[in-house]
């Protein structure tokens, strides 16, 4: 008004800081509104945004991996649980029922998962160059009822029960998953393997590090037709026995042949075996473990005498000592069924239908793949995965309001579970 700017003074509502209104609040009028999981979630979603699943999977979908890598809740919990976080908002979906849960297990069976399984693939050797050395190893979970048609067998636990088996394909190094496959509990390891063997060789890999219950002789011929180089562990048959026979142990078991490993020392001498080598593995505190045992129970000495011995076939250019330590320290595949079954929670399916199991177990496929990359780029800070999530789970975000004036704000804050 005439040329000049006239001020009106209505309220204070706080000051300017780089560039910002910073409100003015009384602490008596704010009140706390909802307080949800935040930072871990956001970590999750991050890397599955970082890795495309949330283009290659429905949301509700997503829903199942993100909860089944935080906390594994059931699915008839699901919906409560859903608001203690912020697995929608990350989301975006503002509700999601029970039986969207378990539609979207029979929607993830029923899709091209193998095309999930390249693309992920494709990302993770991107990442590990060396991408002719896979693992290759086969594990189980029990489940109850009628919806898949098998006979009982002796699990891994012990038990006799109907059983899945899960065989799973992964980097040597940083145990990415490459790919999965399900078989009855009534197949037998080795059946699987000659199954098992054609995708690799197919897809380019030419070095399989297998685990002795999964080839023989016969197995590691077919094999070597296909160009494979290749660690297998061998079981102990009577035939090769006869080899074991033949080694002095007092021979073996001198310095020369010492090779150290993580957790114990073995001995280790070799011998021409088909078109390889056959490495005679001892170690005398798994025979001194194994026999104080046995003999509470029998002494037959014909038993006995094989304890703490091992073999491995290879036909690498490695010496026996590097071969002898990829094979035994091949924990990348033991890790990654170890969080598939523990951290993940692989739990027994009891009477789900089998569309449903088996949408389970690519759940927890999809949500082990996070949890591997997330290891990876911890990998310098000597973190795993689950250990940061853990460390994350308290990170809080509170949605708050001024009840005198209606403004709404939220903040993270690390809360303990009683507060």
């Amino acid at each position: 008004m005439d040329g000049k700017v006239k001020q009106e003074f209505i309220r204070y509502i706080g000051k300017e800081m780089n560039g910002s209104a910073v409100r003015r609040v009384s602490s008596r009028d704010v009140r706390a509104m909802e307080v949800r999981r935040s930072l871990d979630v956001e970590a999750v979603h991050r890397i599955s945004v970082k890795l495309g699943i949330n283009t290659l999977i429905q949301k509700s979908a997503s829903v199942m991996v993100y909860s089944q890598l935080l906390d594994r809740p059931a699915i008839n919990r699901m919906t409560e649980y859903l608001q203690e976080t912020e697995i929608l908002r990350y989301l975006d979906m503002e509700s999601i029922g029970t039986v969207d849960l378990y539609e979207s297990l029979q929607e993830i069976n029923n899709m091209d998962f193998s095309a999930v399984e390249e693309k992920l693939a494709s990302l993770f050797l991107g990442i590990e160059k060396d991408r002719k050395s896979v693992i290759i190893d086969v594990t189980d979970t029990y489940f109850t009822g009628d919806s898949l048609d098998t006979k009982p067998r002796k699990g891994k636990e012990g038990r006799v029960k109907k059983l899945v088996q899960i065989a799973l394909v992964v980097t040597e190094r940083m145990g990415f998953p490459l790919f999965h496959r399900l078989y009855p509990g009534n197949v037998s390891n080795r059946s699987i393997m000659d199954d098992l063997v054609k995708d690799p060789w197919m897809k380019g890999y030419t070095v399989i590090i297998v685990d002795r219950g999964m080839s023989d002789p016969g197995r590691i011929k077919s094999m070597l037709e296909l160009k494979f180089t290749m660690i297998c562990g061998l079981k102990k048959t009577q035939d090769l026995k006869k080899i074991i026979d033949g080694t002095d142990r007092n021979d073996i078991y001198t310095k020369k042949h010492l090779v150290s490993l993580k957790n114990t020392k073995v001995y280790c001498t070799d011998v021409a075996f088909l078109s390889g080598r056959l490495i005679v593995v001892y170690n005398p505190a798994m025979e001194s473990l194994r026999k104080d045992h046995y003999y509470e129970h029998s002494s037959d000495e014909s038993i006995a005498r094989y304890f703490g011995y091992s073999l491995i076939f290879h036909n690498t250019d490695l010496s026996t000592a590097e071969v002898v330590r990829k094979y035994y320290e091949k924990d990348s595949v033991g890790r990654a069924f170890k969080q598939i079954k523990g951290v993940l929670d692989l739990r027994p399916v009891r009477v789900w239908l089998k569309s449903h199991i088996e949408g389970h177990v690519k759940i927890c496929y999809l949500a082990y793949a996070i949890l591997s990359y997330l290891s990876y780029i911890l990998e310098k800070k000597e973190i795993s995965g689950s250990e940061a999530l853990d460390t994350l789970r308290t990170g809080y975000r509170v949605y708050l309001e001024d009840q005198k004036n209606k403004f709404k704000w939220d903040s993270i804050v690390a809360l303990s579970a009683v507060q």
